[in-house]
């Protein structure tokens, strides 16, 4: 079993951690006053019920990355709040299904009580969440969904919704010198990468502005480089540009500082501390920011309350904060947990900044 982990991030969960703080919604407009809501009520709900020595979570990201290091911190302090021994785990190399699914497997074959997931594929997670289900095991995903694995719930960024969120914002900051717009992207088997796509195409329609290709990187800042570098010479009338995962914006920013082409408006998203450098030189015009410290800290919690109280009165808890799977359509299942995004400009990073500090993260 041990050398089954060697290519994984490993971290155990059993330090003292600096207690969470939060900063009032009317204090600061990126604090997310309903997830702090939802962790209230869990805790109300399974307070002195259950042992928490005894409940072995994990949480499983889709590849070793700074972008993954808040979720880190998040599920490290959920960890210590509740006492339970949870442990961080991802593979190393970009888009390593067969290792994703050799992890997932030995947490199953562990017995741990929940796993929360990235899913790097949604189809091929299928079957080990189901041997997880049989084995009375309590799944979620977050971050990249795997809709129809059986796993209970999707905790993270309305993905979709993001992608529009990029668009119309790439939208309002070229005006009426819309144009060719080109995207890059790890890879496109992930959900994450299929909605952020179909939600700025979306966001397109009946705009001069134009997603003229996507391409894809392998999750390989190098190669994400090179991408940037020949979209750049194969579309030299290039009016925009959308890094789609958290390494694209630094990668696309670097090329386009080298060719000189401060003229292309460049939308990154999320807030690794490369991205945060950029907006400040206003390189990057505006990023989309996840709030992936609540990725490992609000699904630690949700773990732990399915495992003492149960998944169905765990849902029925979470109910209230639950949104259908496709959006507008009542009859699709209410399983998406929506933490909602943060979109961040060079008039707006010092706010953002002082609400990370005060949870304790430099960025996220």
């Amino acid at each position: 079993m041990k050398a089954r982990r060697l290519f994984a991030l490993t971290l155990s969960l059993v330090v003292a951690i600096t207690p969470l703080m939060v900063v009032a919604q009317d204090e600061n407009p990126f604090a997310p006053t309903e997830i702090v809501e939802i962790i209230d009520l869990l805790t109300t709900e399974f307070e002195g019920k259950g042992n928490p020595a005894d409940v072995q979570l994990a949480v499983v990201a889709n590849i070793v990355a700074p972008f993954w290091t808040a979720a880190q911190i998040g599920s490290s302090r959920a960890s210590s709040e509740l006492g339970a021994p949870t442990i961080f785990q991802a593979p190393i190399r970009g888009g390593d299904i067969a290792s994703q699914l050799s992890l997932l497997e030995s947490l199953v074959v562990d017995q741990f009580k929940g796993i929360a997931f990235s899913a790097i594929d949604p189809i091929a997670a299928e079957d080990v969440v189901q041997m997880g289900l049989d084995e009375g095991i309590n799944f979620i995903t977050m971050d990249s969904d795997s809709p129809d694995s059986g796993r209970a719930l999707y905790l993270g960024l309305n993905n979709y919704n993001a992608g529009f969120t990029a668009g119309s914002t790439m939208v309002e900051l070229l005006g009426d010198n819309c144009g060719e717009i080109v995207g890059f992207v790890g890879f496109l088997t992930a959900q994450n990468a299929i909605d952020r796509i179909a939600g700025a195409e979306a966001a397109f329609e009946g705009t001069d502005c134009e997603l003229v290709t996507v391409l894809t990187d392998d999750v390989n800042p190098g190669l994400a480089l090179s991408n940037s570098e020949q979209a750049l010479v194969s579309y030299p009338d290039v009016k925009g540009m959308i890094g789609f995962y958290s390494y694209n914006g630094p990668a696309t920013a670097q090329a386009l500082k080298a060719a000189g082409r401060d003229d292309v408006k460049l939308v990154a998203f999320d807030l690794e501390p490369e991205t945060i450098n950029l907006l400040r030189e206003g390189v990057v015009s505006a990023a989309i920011g996840q709030r992936v410290y609540y990725y490992g800290y609000l699904s630690t919690y949700i773990l732990y309350a399915m495992s003492v109280l149960g998944k169905d009165e765990t849902m029925a808890l979470l109910d209230p904060y639950l949104i259908n799977r496709v959006l507008g359509d009542e009859t699709s299942p209410k399983d998406i947990l929506d933490t909602g995004a943060d979109i961040v400009t060079p008039d707006t990073l010092d706010l953002y900044l002082e609400y990370l500090n005060s949870i304790g993260i430099a960025s996220q």
